[in-house]
């Protein structure tokens, strides 16, 4: 398919596609008040960077893309790049109905609305995987297998020993220096740590299901695994923009996190791998090293941090995401995936994915 074609096919996906990096970036741009057109600028390119990748990286299968038909595949379902605009718009109306009535039952105060936003991402999911797809809701990447235990914990080890790695080397040289938060005590420590778990194990997880989740794995069925994971890793950098303190190298840095995480899905076919070292990296550099985690820094710390070595190294108020270690640890960990031939599938991932009969017809949908 050359990319005349591709754009006459697909130009409502691509408007939306531009649209939503461009005011993403813009939106960002504007909590954080910097120049808005800019930004807007730079998120449309991006997005024209990430759709001219998918081309040249990525030719569409023939089989997947029907000359006649510009909603359904040629097993006369929803396509990809529709399917994901539905899960967009799943999500805002889900969110925009639980958030009203929240609010009118008082059941969750404003400030935690955020947390609602998860669960109707769980539940869009749902909604998308049975009655559009037509499969099972374990199919997006949470089977039930012999091997959980072994992904979470490999994950979780990973993420640990490369966050560790990066403060480490600040520490070393000097770069930031941690001083014992005063006036706590052992019950102090648990409690702070039991927050913490629960937090950025929710927001691990709820992050997987946006960024690794169904969008990324319909998208793997349309563009195939290079075009999938370029675009959501783009779209991943793109809205970590909003976060404090973000720039040019704390947002490359997120992309690339964006590629690690999706290998990470795509070795396992599974949301348990990078979760853990998802949740790992971020409890380990917010608890225990007491460093901002992508510009937000809590008191739920050990550590009281002192910033004393070059921006490019600490990252300064963002953290060590808009350090060049990241840069480093995160490039080895993805050349390290795309080399390794033992991380694989624990379970039957094809059979995993088969549509559930219909009531009244014959073929399997």
């Amino acid at each position: 398919m050359n990319i005349s074609d591709f754009i006459l096919r697909y130009w409502l996906f691509i408007v939306l596609y531009e649209a939503v990096c461009a005011f993403a970036s813009s939106g960002a741009a504007d909590l954080k008040r910097r120049d808005q057109g800019y930004w807007f600028i730079l998120g449309l390119l991006l997005g024209v960077f990430a759709l001219a990748a998918v081309l040249i990286m990525k030719k569409r299968p023939e089989e997947l893309a029907p000359k006649n038909n510009l909603l359904l595949d040629s097993e006369q379902y929803l396509r990809s790049g529709w399917r994901v605009v539905l899960f967009l718009v799943a999500i805002i109306a889900i969110y925009y109905v639980s958030a009203i009535l929240a609010k009118l039952t008082g059941i969750v105060p404003m400030q935690s609305f955020f947390f609602l936003f998860y669960i109707d991402v769980i539940i869009a999911t749902y909604l998308l995987i049975r009655f559009v797809d037509r499969r099972r809701f374990f199919s997006v990447g949470i089977p039930y297998h012999g091997r959980i235990m072994k992904e979470l914990l490999l994950g979780f080890l990973i993420g640990v020993i490369m966050i560790g790695a990066v403060g480490g080397v600040e520490l070393a040289v000097g770069a930031i220096k941690l001083d014992m938060r005063p006036g706590q005590n052992w019950l102090l420590v648990i409690r702070n740590f039991g927050l913490s778990f629960i937090f950025f194990g929710y927001f691990a997880m709820g992050e997987e299901l946006v960024f690794r989740g169904y969008p990324f794995q319909a998208l793997i069925e349309g563009t195939g695994a290079v075009g999938a994971t370029i675009l959501m890793s783009v779209f991943f950098g793109v809205m970590h923009l909003a976060n404090p303190s973000a720039d040019f190298l704390s947002t490359l840095n997120t992309m690339l996190a964006g590629v690690w995480l999706c290998l990470a899905y795509l070795k396992t076919r599974t949301l348990y791998f990078p979760f853990g070292m998802h949740f790992s990296w971020n409890l380990v550099q917010s608890f225990f090293l007491s460093l901002p985690v992508s510009g937000l820094l809590t008191n739920r710390t050990i550590f009281v941090p002192t910033d004393y070595g070059p921006y490019w190294l600490t990252g300064g108020r963002y953290g060590p995401e808009a350090g060049v270690g990241t840069t480093v640890v995160i490039i080895a960990a993805i050349a390290y995936f795309l080399i390794d031939r033992r991380i694989k599938p624990a379970y039957d991932y094809k059979a995993s994915k088969e549509r559930l009969k219909v009531a009244g017809q014959i073929k399997v949908a």
